[in-house]
């Protein structure tokens, strides 16, 4: 499920619907498992717990951005048989909503109770990409979510693993996570804000060490905060996101054109890889500015 959303979003960046497009195929065919794998009461699921072969939350938010940027691209199309989208994006809401911890994150399962960085940041993706789409969303799950990160960023600007664990983490990874749900709030005034960009271009340029891990999870939300950041200083753009992409050009494989240095097999790697760098072509509506 958030192998197959991923890979979904990236075909619709490059302007495919279910029907248009180079690779309309494939978006209907992403959408048929999306849908396949969808309960009556909305979880987005391979009928599993994460680690057995379910996706866990992390899946059911790449899989509602999925849902959500593709209603917000086809409309009302009858053709699209839209209106199941519709409903079936509107309980995937629904579940990401009541899964919400008091303290404003998510976790690995939809419960409402525990929460880390790396889950949050896919859980408000999709509740942003879904309102923009004209899907409601709580105004509380977005205020009690923006507290969290604000509550998991360092005194020395690197975003945290978990809220209650600010002695450590603080990564490449999540600091371009949590950059991106700030942007994706809204909150671009946010005193952390720029604070954190300016963190996030430090290990862009190699004054900070990565550590290496989840690299292409960690492009995937730099990429993003970098665009929507650009506005308040052109440099996020023109030297953040242009360092991502050369990395990115660099890293790919020739014989078979995938990314798979990050030990999934290539196919998550290949679906942030090329997400990433069909920002650019704003055909997803989330990256419309």
């Amino acid at each position: 499920v958030a192998f197959t959303g991923l890979a979904g979003l990236s075909f619709l960046a490059n302007n495919s619907t279910p029907y248009r497009g180079t690779y309309a195929k494939n978006v209907r065919d992403a959408l048929k498992f999306i849908l396949r794998n969808t309960s009556k009461q909305g979880y987005i699921n391979e009928a599993a717990g994460r680690g057995l072969g379910g996706s866990g939350m992390h899946g059911h938010g790449y899989a509602t951005w999925f849902l959500a940027e593709l209603y917000g691209m086809c409309g009302d199309t009858a053709e699209l048989g839209d209106e199941g989208v519709k409903e079936r994006l509107q309980k995937a809401v629904k579940i990401i909503a009541e899964s919400q911890d008091p303290n404003g994150g998510w976790t690995y399962e939809p419960q409402p109770y525990g929460h880390e960085g790396s889950v949050t940041v896919t859980q408000v993706q999709a509740l942003r990409s879904a309102r923009n789409a004209g899907i409601a969303v709580e105004k509380k799950v977005i205020e009690k979510g923006l507290d969290y990160i604000k509550k998991s960023t360092h005194s020395d600007r690197r975003i945290a693993y978990s809220l209650g664990s600010r002695g450590s983490g603080g990564t490449y990874a999540l600091t371009a996570a949590g950059m991106c749900v700030f942007s994706l709030y809204g909150a671009y005034d946010a005193p952390e804000v720029k604070r954190g960009m300016n963190a996030l271009m430090e290990f862009l340029t190699g004054r900070r060490g990565r550590g290496g891990h989840h690299d292409y999870y960690a492009h995937l939300y730099a990429g993003q905060a970098c665009f929507f950041a650009k506005s308040k200083d052109p440099a996020f753009w023109t030297k953040g996101y242009a360092t991502i992409r050369q990395e990115l050009i660099a890293a790919q494989e020739r014989e078979t054109g995938c990314w798979s240095q990050d030990g999934y097999g290539g196919a998550f790697g290949t679906a942030c890889a090329t997400l990433v760098l069909q920002i650019p072509y704003r055909y997803l509506p989330i990256f419309q500015d």
